[in-house]
């Protein structure tokens, strides 16, 4: 993500990042984000890092830059839809948030204090030190007067971001620009269509394919899991 251009000290974080009930992976903040592609699988009370596949090991990619006048991010990401991976644009709204200052807490040495927001259906909890005076965060995360290094879904023991480490300085052999034409390109909107479409389709075999007289709970299928549970596209036209 960018904000180094310019000023004299750099900053990485790297977030330890709980993506689901079972499955954890890192996501690092510097100019850009990369998202390391083993994910730790967690049964038992044991850990265990297992590939996604047996094909080298990949990145995800996310670049980003705020714009109008920090009111809006150009989001771009790779992401992947069954075996094909595209490169996504998402333009995503500053979240409104609520700082209480005094809620306060010490995050790796930093000072940090309390917001909330509603982000894309999800209720969630930052803490945000500024002492690192940057209006950014992991994931699509921004918008607060200082580096986010703590941000999760409210009442979750997943969806969360935590920062493990802070160093005011970035390895100059890391690649900030990946090449990534060789992606078929589209926008959030469609790509989140496509999926659906593709899961909506799949869901529907499968209630083809029981017993007549089965019931499916209303609903059941039409429930988005992540973090991002409504778009901007779907509650504009909503009223």
């Amino acid at each position: 993500m960018f904000f180094t251009h310019g000023l004299a000290q750099q900053v990485h974080v790297k977030y330890y990042h709980v993506r689901s009930p079972i499955a954890t992976l890192y996501e690092d903040l510097y100019v850009i984000s990369i998202q390391d592609s083993i994910i730790s699988f967690n049964s038992g009370g044991t850990t265990s890092a297992i590939k996604k596949s047996s094909k080298p090991v990949s990145k995800n990619y996310f670049i980003s830059k705020i714009t109008d006048n920090g009111k809006t991010k150009d989001f771009f990401f790779t992401g992947l839809n069954r075996e094909m991976k595209y490169f996504i644009h998402d333009n995503v709204a500053k979240p409104v948030w609520k700082i209480d200052e005094t809620k306060t807490n010490k995050i790796l040495g930093y000072h940090c204090i309390k917001a909330t927001a509603n982000f894309r259906g999800s209720e969630v909890t930052a803490y945000f030190t500024k002492e690192l005076p940057y209006s950014v965060g992991p994931f699509k995360f921004f918008g607060l007067p200082g580096v986010i290094l703590d941000v999760r879904e409210n009442n979750k023991n997943f969806n969360i971001w935590k920062a493990e480490k802070v160093e005011l300085s970035v390895d100059p052999d890391i690649n900030f620009t990946p090449k990534l034409d060789r992606y078929p390109k589209m926008n959030m909107k469609e790509f989140v269509e496509m999926k659906e479409a593709l899961l909506h389709k799949e869901m529907t075999d499968i209630v083809n394919s029981m017993p007549q007289g089965t019931k499916i709970e209303n609903g059941t299928f039409q429930k988005r899991p992540g973090l991002e549970k409504s778009f901007e596209w779907e509650t504009m036209y909503a009223h």
